[in-house]
């Protein structure tokens, strides 16, 4: 349960040149969002009360807060870089929870305990809406909107007495509230040492778990009581100003 748990231009005359296009590009992008904002509030302004109580828990944060940005290009840098994001996320989160899992070795009978396999999938998350905060000078702050409904595949070997056993997760989906501390800063290449995770409420998490290939969670009162489970210990964890630190680069 405690799984639970990513430029610069030349000088002169071409950094010039390269920085108006960008900007001209973020300001055509900055039009698109604000013309598709309004398209989606029109229809939305069109659908009876019924409706509207079904749709509005899947419109994007920043359809709802004009504090927030869309942010397309973003999810389209991740889309394309998720497969080596995939591999370094799992290896993160694998060591991680590798780690907790030695405390458990020797207690409740329990022999062994190791991954069997770990990947995240092939279907990267998407950022509902990005806003920066106010900061000091020496850290940027950004709020975000998260949702991911991935394919995942998680096997946790498990040996208890003489029983061997294989748990798998799957299909997790989750949907929160973060904010990300980008700090200090440093003059070495990405200029900053630590990226600060933080949840700013307790997400909604989704999955199902396989032992021996059987859906344990079809079990009845079993779903929804293991959902808020670990919902609940994902929030200790990390929720602000609690935070997963992850190193960038060495301060000293």
């Amino acid at each position: 349960m405690i799984f639970l748990d990513s430029l610069m231009g030349i000088i002169g005359f071409v950094m010039g040149i390269q920085i108006g296009l960008f900007l001209g590009f973020l300001w055509f992008i900055h039009l698109q969002s604000r013309d598709s904002k309004k398209v989606i509030l029109k229809a939305f302004n069109k659908l009876d009360s019924s409706s509207l109580v079904d749709f509005i828990h899947e419109l994007p944060l920043w359809v709802m807060s004009p504090d927030y940005e869309r942010v397309d290009w973003l999810n389209k840098f991740v889309e394309d870089l998720w497969p080596h994001l995939d591999k370094a996320g799992s290896k993160i989160l694998k060591a991680s929870a590798e780690s907790a899992f030695a405390e458990y070795i020797g207690k409740y009978n329990i022999k062994s305990i190791g991954f069997r396999g770990f990947t995240l999938g092939t279907l990267p998350p998407k950022i509902h809406g990005l806003k920066a905060q106010e900061s000091n000078e020496n850290e940027i702050v950004m709020d975000l909107e998260f949702r991911w409904a991935g394919n995942s595949d998680i096997v946790v070997a498990i040996e208890v007495l003489c029983i061997k056993l294989e748990v798998q997760i799957v299909d997790i989906q989750m949907s929160a509230a973060m904010r990300i501390i980008l700090k200090p800063f440093v003059p070495t290449f990405p200029c900053f040492c630590v990226a600060a995770v933080s949840l700013m409420e307790k997400p909604k998490i989704d999955f199902g778990i396989k032992v021996i290939g059987a859906d344990i969670m079809s079990i009845p009162g079993l779903y929804h009581a293991v959902q808020e489970i670990v919902a609940r210990q994902v929030a200790k964890l990390y929720l602000w100003p609690q935070s997963f630190d992850l190193a960038v680069l060495d301060e000293t």
